[in-house]
């Protein structure tokens, strides 16, 4: 049944958004007076959206969806823009990651990755967007990487991150006239628990990552979700299609620094 409250809150939908850094950007559209529905894989601590009146107030909720099943996609999508009155954002961020050089990458690696960061950002925009498209409004946030200009090690990750970036191009060139803005925000290195992580066990070094971006810092999480919300909102009306870097830097410096003069 549709929300028949003319005023209602609007329904934001995050993938991936039960846990990690998912469910920041969740909370920052939910603190923004959103009800964020967070389709993921795990329920983690999130109540589930059940059978019963959808939530009223700002709140997150969860329910069951892997993004790689575009019939799952279409009927989840679906279901909640009945139920909560239609759909006014979506952040395509559900991805996965593996890391393996390029000689040794399997195939079943390969597409896991693809099937998760580029099919299933596109089942979920293209689902989503029907419904926008049909109201006359919306904005979407994809979520790509810095990868995307290449990452040794992260082919998969890397190649999908970089599609991201032109099929949100594509999409915000063919649905702006027709009231849908698609954009996409581009992380660098934030700090998190899997990058405290990756630096115990040697996999990464903080001193190396740090001396590359200009910023000299990681990005904390809240900086990300700032432009999500961003873009998400109608501060955002005229932006369209565009790739917006929470970087420190990192994609605009090559990382060769520039040398002293002579004394």
């Amino acid at each position: 049944m549709t929300d028949p409250t003319p005023t209602r809150a609007p329904l934001a939908i995050v993938t991936g958004g039960a846990a990690g850094i998912g469910r920041q950007l969740a909370e920052r559209l939910a603190a923004e007076g959103h009800r964020v529905v967070c389709p993921d894989v795990a329920q983690h601590d999130l109540p589930a959206l059940g059978d019963g009146p959808v939530p009223t107030a700002a709140g997150l909720v969860w329910t069951s969806l892997d993004v790689t099943d575009p019939e799952a996609v279409r009927a989840t999508f679906d279901d909640l823009a009945a139920r909560f009155g239609g759909i006014d954002v979506l952040v395509n961020n559900a991805g996965i990651q593996r890391h393996r050089g390029l000689e040794d990458l399997t195939f079943a690696e390969w597409s896991a990755v693809v099937d998760v960061n580029l099919h299933g950002v596109f089942s979920c925009l293209q689902a989503a967007g029907r419904h926008m498209l049909a109201a006359g409004r919306g904005a979407v946030v994809n979520i790509s990487s810095v990868s995307s200009r290449g990452s040794a090690g992260r082919a998969p990750y890397a190649t999908t991150k970089a599609a991201v970036v032109a099929l949100t191009a594509t999409a915000g060139a063919e649905w702006a006239a027709r009231g849908v803005r698609v954009n996409a925000v581009a992380p660098g290195y934030i700090d998190t628990g899997v990058f405290r992580q990756g630096v115990a066990a040697g996999t990464l070094s903080e001193e190396t990552i740090l001396a590359r971006i200009p910023a000299g810092r990681l990005a904390d999480a809240s900086e990300v979700a700032n432009a999500v919300a961003f873009l998400a909102s109608d501060q955002a009306s005229y932006v369209v299609g565009q790739t917006l870097y929470v970087d420190g830097g990192f994609m605009v410096d090559y990382g060769v620094p520039l040398a002293k003069k002579p004394e």
